[in-house]
């Protein structure tokens, strides 16, 4: 049997990633539209997911990991609870494929909150990247020819506090591996997301809870190929294949949904993306040279 090299196996793992997290961003969608509300439907996210990488966790580990940085943690968790809450809601108000577009700002956000935050040096060329980045968003949201309404809005700000929570998992990395934080920030999570869920409860009837099941599962997974990739591989090698992305959700929402998404989203997401990409290419030099 042939086993494929390390790129080969890190580019199959980020694709497949891709193409996770565009199945549940439609499971999302039809949770919502069988009536789950988003807020229960991240509680259960947060549920299920905690207890697949828990499953993970004391497979390979077998014992609960321990951790010095719970103040730390539980920040990170609330800042992952504010973006969660406001990407699954926004998720159900605009197209699947707008909203992936949008979440490849995620690199631009957590580099502006890593220089005021962190103190990190952003030189010229990064602000350039991350200005042409936000030049990028006004193309897919073209503000004054198409309303901005409630769904883009809160997409934007799930990267936003998406951001807080890159920062705070990088002051962790100096001590805490990651599966030790994702172990933790999943049991918080789990807490956290589960009194906005009890504001709008709907008992799941038997299919919905499968989809919410696999919702958690599937995440978790995402992680995992995600995680194994960068680990396998640099990360200006294989993030270029995230932007599989957006083409994985423009099929399946056309397929689910019949949405076909317009040709300033496909052109705005390519400019995102671009200056993301630029952004993690000259972090990945950068710490080479460190």
């Amino acid at each position: 049997m042939i086993v494929p090299g390390p790129a080969l196996q890190a580019a199959l793992l980020m694709t497949l990633s891709a193409a996770i997290s565009a199945v549940v961003n439609v499971l999302i969608r039809l949770c919502a539209d069988a009536g789950i509300h988003p807020f229960e439907v991240a509680f259960f996210r947060s549920a299920f997911g905690f207890l697949a990488m828990a499953a993970v966790v004391l497979a390979t580990e077998r014992e609960i990991p321990r951790t010095a940085a719970l103040p730390q943690l539980g920040f990170s968790a609330l800042f992952h609870l504010m973006a969660m809450l406001s990407f699954f809601y926004g998720l159900t108000l605009i197209p699947l494929s707008d909203s992936a577009a949008l979440t490849f700002t995620a690199p631009l956000f957590g580099t502006l909150a890593a220089a005021f935050f962190l103190g990190e040096k952003v030189h010229a060329r990064r602000w350039l990247a991350i200005a042409i980045g936000f030049g990028g968003v006004l193309i897919v949201l073209r503000p004054g020819v198409v309303p901005i309404g409630l769904g883009p809005a809160l997409v934007l700000f799930s990267t936003v506090a998406f951001a807080g929570v890159t920062v705070l998992v990088k002051r962790m990395a100096a001590t805490e591996r990651t599966p030790t934080v994702v172990f933790y920030q999943s049991l918080l999570m789990s807490f956290l997301t589960l009194p906005p869920a009890l504001l709008v409860w709907k008992a799941p009837d038997p299919l919905s809870f499968a989809l919410l099941a696999a919702i958690g599962a599937l995440s978790t997974l995402g992680w995992i190929c995600f995680t194994r990739a960068f680990a396998l591989a640099d990360a200006s090698a294989i993030l270029p294949l995230e932007f599989t992305r957006l083409p994985f959700v423009a099929v399946l929402a056309y397929l689910v949904f019949a949405e076909v998404p317009d040709l300033w989203v496909w052109i705005g997401a390519v400019v995102i993306f671009g200056s993301s990409l630029s952004i993690a290419h000259r972090e990945n030099a950068a710490a080479r040279r460190r």
